[in-house]
């Protein structure tokens, strides 16, 4: 045969071999594709899965940790339901004018109060809330001072206030009492305390002139 005849037909003969190959190639590669498609597809819905399980669980946590807190506010509310604190103290022999707080400082009877507190409360004669409830406030003071009123305070606004008259000192009598009762919502924080209304106050203290505070709910 001629050497160009040869030529060409060992052209072909390779050209038509690397046109099965690549067709060869062409299937498997699509196969390959296909494959790897359907899997990427399965990885794509096993994170979706489980992203929407995440999303689940995240939701549970954020539930749960809300009904903890509900739980934990419960608990402190009845706690502070069963807590008992009471405060009985007298003043001493002094005067007041306003608007200075009459401080008691003979401590009779201290529950539920920490000792910070009671410090505090016989230095400034205010009484600071630490445990919420309905508290009963009484206060009795002794004086020989004529038409002039004590007054119970919360958070600095007058709750009811105690007069004293003269009908005594017309009677030669010196000292005579008056008292001021009350029952009031008290919060974490709120303040109590007693002073003079009008004018300045002459106290007979020791166990004359004296504070009760009572949680009673």
């Amino acid at each position: 045969m001629p050497l160009r005849v040869i030529i060409n037909a060992t052209i072909d003969s390779k050209f038509d071999d690397k046109l099965k190959e690549d067709i060869v190639s062409s299937k498997v590669l699509g196969k390959v594709n296909k494959k790897f498609d359907a899997l990427q597809q399965k990885m794509d819905e096993h994170i979706g899965d489980n992203r929407n399980q995440i999303t689940e669980v995240n939701q549970d946590i954020a539930t749960l940790r809300k009904e903890m807190q509900e739980l934990k506010n419960l608990a402190k509310t009845v706690n502070d339901m069963n807590t008992r604190v009471a405060l009985s103290a007298c003043s001493s022999h002094t005067t007041v004018s306003p608007p200075t707080t009459l401080k008691f400082q003979s401590i009779k009877t201290s529950e539920g109060i920490p000792n910070q507190h009671l410090t505090s409360f016989k230095s400034s004669g205010v009484f600071v809330c630490e445990v919420p409830g309905l508290y009963h406030i009484s206060v009795v003071v002794m004086s020989d001072t004529n038409s002039a009123f004590v007054k119970i305070s919360k958070n600095n606004r007058e709750l009811l206030k105690g007069n004293i008259d003269n009908y005594y000192t017309a009677h030669q009598l010196d000292y005579h009492s008056n008292a001021a009762i009350v029952v009031t919502e008290l919060q974490k924080g709120d303040t109590i305390d007693i002073k003079p209304g009008n004018k300045d106050i002459r106290i007979y203290g020791d166990s004359y002139s004296c504070l009760t505070i009572v949680k009673v709910t």
